[in-house]
């Protein structure tokens, strides 16, 4: 395999190659612009990446990729597609993307949690994650991501910049472990920034746990959907003690509409918290987590308020302001926070 190079380290590597810094501004630090996981018509998990047909191509070039470029406007020129294999669009759609928004797009690796039967599309338990995950030992699932990063994504110059893991239980099950044991050795085998999918309070300790045993430093990952965790009073106690020991956290889900606004007050006060502190920059950014996907259906917009991708300089961070978050916190988890994770370390 190929490794990452002395010049690329301390960029960030994006879909049209490696960047400084700098060059993202403000970042969407967890959004999906394609995550195609079920096919409903024939009830079948999707479990190969294909090129994009041209009627998806043209569907996602009018009603998603539009929305990025006046972000622009908002300083903000990077985009975290943390749509794991083997539900992303094919890797050169993502660098056409990037080029029509004027938007930096980090393309990530790695692999999905194991789904509860009865949710989303698991009406069978083998449909719960790729098979690949759960046929394939630790030491292939590592060698996929670590030759996405330093290689490329399907035989094309287009390399994933991050990896992506999931769980969602304080107790993970035996395919989340292995593939988390695999994302760890990979982001150790490369320096790119592990993000998760951690969703119940719990589940973080567990995530975190992990990788310290398998020796990655903990300042190269953003546990994900970390909103609930920091509003509890008591599981922000024990953000607050990973944060220490160098873990950075992500809240995502932030879509605000006319009922919803006051319930992320809490967040905000959260944030005050946490900077008191002295441990804001280890809130690594913000997320709508707005989706294109067939999770709960025929694919299509799926998650989040619209305007998609946007919303969060249009809806979101206005009501955070209106609720009192402040210039320099704004800044610094927008924008110093994600460009300090995200480059090749």
């Amino acid at each position: 395999m190929s490794a990452i190079t002395a010049g690329e380290k301390g960029n960030v590597m994006t879909v049209n190659g490696p960047v400084e810094p700098g060059a993202l501004g403000r970042v969407l630090m967890h959004e999906h612009l394609h995550c195609d996981i079920f096919d409903w018509g024939a009830k079948k998990l999707l479990s190969e990446e294909k090129p994009i047909t041209a009627e998806r191509r043209a569907y996602l070039m009018t009603a998603a990729v539009p929305y990025l470029k006046p972000c622009n406007e908002h300083d903000c020129f990077g985009f975290l597609e943390v749509t794991p294999a083997p539900w992303r669009a094919w890797p050169t759609f993502y660098a056409e993307a990037a080029k029509a928004a004027n938007m930096h797009i980090v393309l990530c690796t790695g692999f999905y949690r194991d789904v509860e039967q009865g949710t989303y599309w698991v009406k069978r338990p083998e449909d719960s994650i790729w098979p690949f995950v759960r046929e394939a030992p630790v030491d292939q699932l590592a060698d996929f991501c670590i030759r996405e990063i330093t290689e490329g994504v399907h035989g094309t110059e287009v390399r994933a910049g991050a990896i992506k893991l999931g769980s969602s239980q304080p107790e993970m099950t035996e395919p989340e472990k292995k593939a988390l044991r695999a994302g760890a050795r990979a982001q150790k085998a490369t320096g790119v920034h592990i993000t998760t999918h951690c969703t119940r309070i719990g589940a973080e300790t567990a995530q975190l746990e992990l990788f310290d045993k398998e020796g990655v430093d903990l300042s190269r990952v953003a546990i994900g959907h970390t909103a609930p965790h920091l509003m509890n009073p008591e599981s922000r106690k024990t953000c607050l003690e990973w944060m220490k020991r160098g873990a950075n956290f992500l809240p995502t889900n932030m879509s605000i509409n006319e009922g919803n606004g006051d319930r992320w007050r809490p967040l905000v006060e959260a944030i005050h918290d946490v900077f008191d502190a002295g441990y804001g920059d280890h809130i690594a950014g913000f997320g709508l987590d707005w989706a294109f996907s067939s999770e709960s259906g025929p694919f299509g917009p799926c998650i989040g308020q619209p305007p998609p991708f946007l919303h969060m300089y249009t809806h979101t961070l206005p009501a955070f302001r209106k609720m009192g978050l402040t210039p320099e916190e704004e800044e610094q988890i927008m924008a110093k926070s994600p460009q300090r994770i995200l480059p090749v370390r």
